[in-house]
């Protein structure tokens, strides 16, 4: 066995719509936010729907204080590892035995990225965010996300050529990038392209 490493580029080839899923947890205080404006029983004020969408952007954002916006790097081993069997016949539960993150986060690279210092320098400027009107009980609200253009991140990954060698481990990254994509309602966004080299 030996371990091999490999560095992923990601391009984007439209839109990324980022949905970080941290408010599936009651304790979490973006969770609290929400809930004291959508548990007003006498109807929400303008302001209050532009500070839910507020909100639903800055929760739906991977942002770390060093990086600026990242995309965690699970992103990546997860598309290979769910993707391997239908190019090269290789199952999910063998290949997470076989692939290895070496960093939790990817730094993301996009337009309009000098703009950004902060998180609510996100939050604050239109062309990041993206509102959508969803289904929900019956019904369509709308929501609002992170989305970004021209984007791309690098990621280095280790990988036991026992189990996936790397033109293997290319033609999966590369095919599930461009059909299956990354982030949130992909295929309609996160579509890429994919290049992968040795190190």
């Amino acid at each position: 066995m030996a371990i091999q490493t490999a560095r992923i580029k990601i391009i984007g080839m439209d839109y990324l719509l980022q949905n970080n899923p941290q408010t599936v947890d009651p304790f979490n205080a973006f969770t609290k936010a929400k809930k004291r404006i959508t548990d007003k029983k006498k109807g929400k004020t303008e302001d209050d729907l532009i500070e839910l969408g507020n909100i639903e952007t800055e929760s739906k954002l991977y942002f770390d204080a060093e990086l600026g916006v990242y995309v965690p790097t699970r992103w990546v081993t997860e598309a290979i590892c769910t993707g391997a069997y239908s190019v090269i016949k290789i199952g999910k539960d063998k290949m997470r035995g076989g692939i290895f993150a070496t960093t939790d986060k990817a730094k993301l690279s996009y337009d309009g990225m000098g703009k950004v210092k902060t998180i609510a320098d996100v939050v604050g400027t239109p062309m990041f965010r993206h509102r959508a009107l969803l289904p929900q009980s019956g019904v369509r609200v709308p929501k609002d996300f992170p989305i970004f253009k021209k984007w791309s991140f690098t990621t280095d990954i280790e990988f036991d050529d026992t189990i996936i060698d790397f033109n293997g481990l290319s033609s999966v990254c590369k095919r599930t990038a461009q059909y299956v994509g990354f982030g949130d309602f992909r295929p309609t966004f996160g579509r890429a392209t994919a290049e992968v080299s040795n190190v």
